[in-house]
């Protein structure tokens, strides 16, 4: 082809016409430029195309990490009704704690560690995933506001573990783990039962972990609300 063109040029300038050599030289520019610019096109038209199969792809795998902390956080449902019905239990009879302590749940807490390797991977890249504007501050806002609800609640229980539960388990009672719960939960059996119940150590801690459980309550309820909201979005998205 590059030859040809040589041919037509060649063939031009021999005859010495200046004016139909101008006016082919101009459109063979032309017709190189629109050769670049298809080419751009396509090459645009390629790089494109393979973003959103990327996109797709992580949106994929954050909606998989979202589905596993719905589930994990359904869990922790489980285990705070479990508490809370513990705490309403020995409230209404407290005999309960001497002849069915395994029915009583008074000590350790809820964990959630979100799955988040999906979108580190995203926020690791130069892309920003996904392209929608307000589904992407839909997922960091959720992932922000998880974050900062879990490391609040891992400080306060840090807290009231470290100057109430443990200091309330050595002095009045034998805390054993329950095997056949599904998150390995503790049951406590009173050294001195009458001393128990009568303490003024005992009845704080109750009132004290009622407030733990209904924080841990509505925290975890904002979490989960905003993970199926999260989870809802990118699915239509992806439809």
């Amino acid at each position: 082809m590059i030859k040809f063109f040589r041919k037509i040029r060649q063939n031009l300038l021999s005859k010495n016409n200046i004016g139909k050599y101008l006016k082919y030289a101009i459109g063979e520019i032309l017709l190189v430029v629109i050769g670049i610019l298809i080419a751009l096109q396509i090459n645009n038209w390629n790089e494109n195309k393979k973003a959103k199969l990327y996109e797709h792809k992580m949106l994929i795998e954050v909606l998989e990490d979202l589905k596993s902390d719905s589930t994990l956080i359904q869990t922790q449902f489980r285990r705070i009704e479990r508490f809370e019905e513990s705490i309403d239990q020995i409230t209404n009879d407290p005999t309960l704690l001497k002849n069915n302590p395994e029915m009583i749940s008074l000590f350790g807490g809820v964990y959630l560690v979100q799955n988040t390797k999906a979108i580190e991977t995203i926020k690791s890249g130069n892309i920003n995933i996904p392209f929608d504007d307000e589904l992407r501050k839909l997922i960091n806002n959720h992932y922000h506001r998880s974050k900062f609800f879990l490391e609040l609640l891992s400080f306060e229980d840090k807290d009231f573990r470290e100057f109430r539960s443990i200091p309330l388990q050595k002095s009045h009672f034998i805390v054993q783990v329950d095997s056949t719960s599904e998150a390995f939960d503790l049951y406590s059996s009173p050294l001195n039962y009458e001393g128990t119940i009568n303490s003024r150590d005992f009845k704080d801690y109750l009132l004290l972990r009622k407030s733990r459980v209904m924080r841990w309550k509505s925290f975890y309820e904002r979490i989960y609300i905003s993970t199926m909201e999260c989870i809802n979005s990118i699915s239509n998205y992806l439809e």
